[in-house]
């Protein structure tokens, strides 16, 4: 089983933080109830969820789960590598 390792946790925590900053930046000049977030902003944000429950059902050594998340973050990866 592929394990994510924390510099990709970390690449992945600094690529949606910049997401979030520049468009709260945005937000702030445009107001926030306009925000809608592109498709790269939602499938990054399911990525960093999946990514979470990952490490938590490792934890937990709920395998089933884990091989689920794995191919659905390998399926949200493929699909940012298109955008």
């Amino acid at each position: 089983m592929d394990n994510i390792n924390d510099e990709q946790i970390e690449r992945l925590a600094q690529r949606v933080a910049k997401l979030v900053i520049n468009n709260l930046h945005e937000g702030l000049i445009t107001g926030l109830n306009e925000w809608d977030p592109d498709e790269e902003e939602e499938l990054l944000a399911e990525l960093a969820k999946c990514m979470t429950l990952l490490d938590k059902y490792l934890k937990a050594e709920d395998y089933e789960k884990c091989d689920f998340l794995q191919k659905k973050i390998k399926t949200i990866e493929e699909k940012l590598k298109n955008i």
